[in-house]
C-alpha cells in the first residue's frame, strides 16, 4: 500500500480548513501519525463540516476530539425534528474538514436520554431475527433445494422452514428431494383433529399446495431457460473463436 500525499497544511484566514491531494487515488493513510496543525482549531461546541474520501458531506457539532487518533465525534442533526445521530469521524481519512463556527464555551450540553427498554427490545428483535435468518440455512440440502426454498421465501419467509433436507411451508405443506412439483404433498393431520374445523384446514392446505406447485413449476422454468441461455451462449462463443482461428491472417 502506497503512502498517500502529505497534508497540505495551509491555513485559509477565514475557514480554518485541511485538504488533501487525492488525484493519484493514493491510500487515505497519512504518512505521518501526527495530526496536522489545524487541527489544534477543533474543540469542543465547534461546528465542523467534514467531507469524506467519498466525497460526502457531515456538519455537525463536535462532542470530542482526540488530537492523537484524529478521531472527532460528530452530533449531527437527524432527518426528522427532534432526532439526532452521533458520528465517530477519523479525519486522516477525509479530504478536507472546516471549522465552520468557533465555540463560545466548551461547556458540554447534556446527554440526550437513552431508553434502556427500547435498546433491548431492539436488541431482542435483532437477535431473533438473526436466529431466524440462520434456520434458513441448511447446508445438507442440495444446491438446487436451496434455491427453491430462497425463492418461495421471497413471498413466504414467515410460513417456510426446512424439515430435515424437506421444505415444509405452514407446517403442511412438503416438498420433497428432488424438489419438482410431483414432490409436494400435505402432511397429514393429527389424529386428535377430527373436529369440524379440519374441513376448513383441509381446503386451507389444498389452496396452499396448490400455490406451491404452481411456485415450484417457475422455478423449474426459469432454471431450464436460465441453462438454455448459458448454453447458447457458450456456444457463439466457441464459434466465435473457431472462425477466429480458421480465418487467414
Amino acid at each position: 500500500m502506497r503512502p498517500m500525499d502529505q497534508h497540505d497544511n495551509s491555513q485559509n484566514s477565514t475557514t480554518n480548513a485541511v485538504r488533501r491531494d487525492n488525484s493519484n487515488h493514493s491510500s487515505p493513510i497519512p504518512m505521518s501519525s501526527s495530526p496536522p496543525s489545524t487541527s489544534a482549531n477543533i474543540r469542543v461546541n465547534s461546528i465542523l463540516r467534514v467531507t469524506t474520501m467519498f466525497d460526502n458531506n457531515r456538519t455537525g457539532k463536535v462532542v470530542a476530539y482526540d488530537p492523537s487518533s484524529n478521531l472527532v465525534t460528530l452530533h449531527i442533526k437527524g432527518s426528522k425534528p427532534g432526532f439526532t445521530s452521533v458520528a465517530v469521524v477519523n479525519l486522516n481519512h477525509c479530504r478536507e474538514y472546516v471549522v465552520e463556527q468557533e465555540p463560545k464555551d466548551e461547556t458540554l450540553d447534556p446527554l440526550y436520554p437513552v431508553d434502556i427498554n427500547k435498546l433491548k427490545r431492539r436488541q431482542t428483535e435483532n437477535e431473533s431475527e438473526k436466529k431466524k435468518e440462520a434456520s434458513f440455512v441448511n447446508v445438507k440440502a442440495s444446491r438446487i433445494g436451496q434455491a427453491l426454498f430462497r425463492d418461495i421465501k421471497k413471498t413466504m419467509n414467515q410460513v417456510i422452514r426446512w424439515s430435515n433436507n424437506d421444505i415444509l411451508i405452514n407446517n403442511t405443506v412438503r416438498i420433497s428431494e428432488p424438489y419438482r412439483s410431483e414432490n409436494v404433498s400435505i402432511d397429514p393431520p393429527p389424529q386428535s383433529s377430527n373436529t369440524a374445523g379440519s374441513k376448513n384446514s383441509a381446503k386451507g392446505d389444498n389452496d396452499t399446495k396448490t400455490h406451491i406447485i404452481k411456485m415450484v413449476d417457475k422455478f423449474w422454468s426459469d432454471q431450464s431457460k436460465a441453462v438454455s441461455t448459458s448454453s447458447r451462449t457458450k456456444s457463439e462463443t466457441v464459434n466465435e473463436t473457431t472462425d477466429s482461428i480458421s480465418s487467414p491472417n
